[in-house]
């Protein structure tokens, strides 16, 4: 009948002291919780994407500008965010963001309503029916107006050997205008979509000294932007 009893103690105090440190863990982990949330404040709506994968290992990098994170402005869900560390992984096509305990987060794409990033106007284009529309993915919003002119950067992995991996990057430009998008390859491709201002837009190229092969993502929003006056002076 002792031994019995004593069991009982010991089993109770085990249960007991197993609930205590229970507890403790309990309580250490909602501390942690309470913490990150107090430093996150309103910017933790931010950090409940998944973890970025890490980069594989090459000569170059895939990302916009810089590997590092800068300072950039963010709306997501509606609510603008003046102020965030942010990278954007052209490979994949993702907008990562830096969570207070500095883990790399994937941001949701269809959250993202634009971000200001090495002075780029990011955008989450989403494919409609309109004819010749892009693909569903990250943009460069160029120019915004009666026509609206769109950059999609991809780079692709290319493997020489086992010790020669690089990145290849290419770009392609995409034009609103009346109903339906073009593919822009050249100033010849530009020029017919913007009829009938083929002569007066040729003569504004020329005297602003513009080069589509050089600088296209310059001289697209700037020739088009043209046009929207000469359309309107009508």
């Amino acid at each position: 009948m002792i031994k019995f009893l004593l069991l009982l103690l010991l089993i109770f105090s085990f249960e007991n002291l197993f609930a205590q440190d229970f507890g403790r863990q309990q309580q250490q982990i909602d501390s942690v919780a309470v913490k990150y949330l107090q430093t996150a404040s309103r910017y933790s709506v931010l950090y409940y994407g998944e973890q970025q994968l890490s980069p594989l290992r090459s000569s170059n990098h895939p990302y916009l500008n810089d590997i590092q994170f800068a300072k950039a402005s963010l709306s997501y869900h509606g609510v603008i965010y003046p102020e965030v560390l942010l990278r954007f992984d052209i490979s994949r096509s993702e907008l990562i963001i830096m969570s207070p305990n500095y883990l790399p987060i994937v941001l949701y794409p269809e959250y993202v309503d634009f971000a200001e990033l090495h002075g780029k106007h990011i955008i989450y284009f989403r494919n409609d029916s309109l004819s010749g529309s892009p693909s569903t993915g990250y943009y460069y919003l160029l120019h915004s107006g009666k026509c609206r002119v769109l950059e999609k950067n991809n780079a692709a992995l290319r493997v020489k050997s086992q010790y020669d991996l690089h990145y290849i990057f290419s770009k392609r430009f995409f034009l609103y205008h009346a109903e339906g998008y073009y593919t822009i390859k050249n100033k010849r491709t530009l020029l017919k979509v913007l009829q009938p201002y083929k002569k007066e837009l040729k003569l504004f190229i020329s005297s602003n000294q513009l080069r589509f092969r050089n600088n296209a993502d310059v001289f697209i929003p700037k020739t088009v932007a043209e046009y929207e006056k000469l359309s309107e002076s009508l």
